[in-house]
């Protein structure tokens, strides 16, 4: 689904757009900048010389010294939001004068209150079913009181690949959902209320979205997905929000 207007494939066509990615060099620093966000949290929360032997691996093989720390405690969403100064190097990437083109000037949201907008990344280790979370529409999210969408805005969410095994993990979806009201409720998941959809994946027509480190799917916020286990690295995923005005988002 390439060089089609977006928009028209988010609201009228099957609810998401691939085709855009981040150069080679822009892909690299917002490596180095998720490693330095994540080797600093480690630090905060454990040793310095912890932090190094993290650091000496790289990300992409955080797998083989989770064992180090308590992961299931570890990566809530706040500890894994990118500060302001990397947020604002994303800002001016190619990427967002692509998205700036199709939606004009857009905000990204800042649902967690950090006072800033949210840029954030995503660690799934290797055959790890408790680092994804069930299929869901990341407005359910919305509707169950996290985050407040600007009046004459609409939210269009935004995947990108960082470290993947393309065509294997990542990112699943059910092509055309964002058309449909999926029944759904409410329950508390490490202590904050999260969707459960009350379906079976089995029911749903699941498609994987076959990215390279880089690319990027953009999605209607009704779209149902959910993350894809890793099978040999750990899986990094970069994700936020946009705030798209509505005379922008509908013309």
């Amino acid at each position: 689904m390439n060089n089609t207007n977006i928009k028209s494939c988010l609201e009228m066509g099957c609810g998401y757009h691939t085709g855009l990615n981040f150069l080679p060099h822009e892909l690299a620093k917002i490596r180095s900048l998720i490693n330095s966000s994540w080797v600093k949290h480690i630090e905060n929360m454990t040793s310095q010389s912890t932090a190094r032997q993290f650091e000496n691996i790289g990300i992409n093989r955080y797998h083989e010294l989770c064992h180090l720390l308590d992961h299931g405690s570890m990566w809530p969403k706040v500890s894994r939001i990118l500060d302001p100064n990397a947020v604002a190097e994303i800002r001016n990437m190619s990427l967002m004068r692509k998205l700036e083109q199709e939606f004009g000037y857009f905000n990204i949201s800042d649902e967690d209150n950090v006072g800033h907008e949210e840029i954030y990344w995503r660690l799934v280790r290797p055959n790890s079913p408790a680092d994804v979370g069930p299929f869901h529409a990341d407005a359910w999210f919305w509707e169950l009181g996290h985050g407040v969408t600007p009046p004459g805005c609409k939210r269009v969410k935004v995947w990108i690949a960082i470290y993947c095994d393309p065509g294997k993990d990542g990112f699943k979806f059910v092509p055309g959902s964002h058309k449909h009201d999926w029944p759904y409720h409410g329950e508390l998941r490490n202590g904050i209320t999260k969707p459960q959809i009350d379906i079976s994946e089995d029911q749903l027509d699941v498609v994987i979205f076959n990215s390279q480190p880089g690319e990027v799917i953009i999605f209607n916020d009704r779209l149902l997905h959910t993350g894809a286990l890793s099978r040999s690295e750990t899986r990094v995923s970069l994700e936020f929000t946009m705030f798209v005005k509505n005379e922008n988002y509908y013309t």
